[in-house]
């Protein structure tokens, strides 16, 4: 499946300035900003920046316009961007070429994005080649938990699952927790009216990538629903304070 991000580029800026797209607001943004260092004097690469939000929210961790550089496969994304912040360059290209010199950036930021990609081993590659010496790498991803789930209906109400069937006998299994796979969604619960495809595989298979690539691991986070969420969709708190949507790797070069 092909996805589409130039067409809903501006519909999905919208949306997520003014706080309509619930992961974003209540689960994947409080996890990252808990994992975001002091950017001061820092050289910035976001990757996979979309139409530069991220950009705001790293000057509250003290990055300047200027050391900021946001990249983007999709050239509306990139347009919107620059007419958005100005101030900020903005580069269309692709993540596993990045068009950058060795050694040039202190941080990498990613949020939710390399998940798009079929070889985030080479994306990992690329990553500690254009980080200098001790740079930091940032980036989120879609959990297996939520996202390699199965549909279930049991009892006439439709569930997600992971796991098998306890008889020994039996070997039906729901979910793909452990395989490198590819997953449609769509989003139309968030008031967007597209089709995504990414791929989705365990923690470990991305900490092993990473180890790989020469990275070494400081953090991992595992998303949950921040209390501010029952104010807006108690259901959505439930299902999400417990069961991680997302999650998050901080390494070092």
């Amino acid at each position: 499946m092909k996805n589409d991000y130039d067409k809903y580029a501006k519909e999905r800026q919208e949306r997520l300035i003014n706080g309509m797209m619930p992961p974003h607001r209540f689960v994947e943004k409080p996890m990252m900003k808990s994992m975001i260092p002091n950017l001061k004097d820092k050289k910035i690469l976001m990757l996979g920046c979309g139409t530069g939000e991220e950009s705001k929210l790293l000057e509250t961790f003290g990055a300047d316009k200027e050391n900021l550089v946001g990249l983007d496969l999709s050239k509306e994304s990139i347009n919107i961007a620059r007419e958005s912040y100005p101030e900020v360059e903005f580069v269309v290209g692709d993540m596993s070429i990045l068009p950058f010199e060795d050694s040039t950036f202190d941080f990498v930021y990613s949020s939710l994005a390399i998940h798009y990609s079929a070889t985030p081993d080479t994306v990992y590659k690329e990553v500690y080649r254009v980080l200098k010496k001790d740079g930091l790498f940032l980036f989120s991803l879609v959990h297996p938990i939520r996202w390699a789930s199965a549909h279930k209906e049991i009892d006439g109400k439709m569930y997600r699952i992971i796991g098998c069937s306890r008889d020994d006998n039996e070997s039906e299994v729901f979910g793909s927790y452990n395989t490198f796979k590819e997953h449609s969604h769509n989003f139309f619960s968030w008031g967007l009216k597209e089709n995504l495809s990414f791929y989705v595989v365990s923690p470990s298979f991305h900490f092993k990538l990473l180890r790989k690539a020469n990275f070494e691991v400081l953090d991992f986070t595992e998303s949950s629903a921040i209390e501010e969420t029952k104010e807006v969709d108690i259901n959505y708190y439930k299902k999400n304070k417990e069961l991680p949507q997302f999650m998050a790797f901080l390494a070092k070069k």
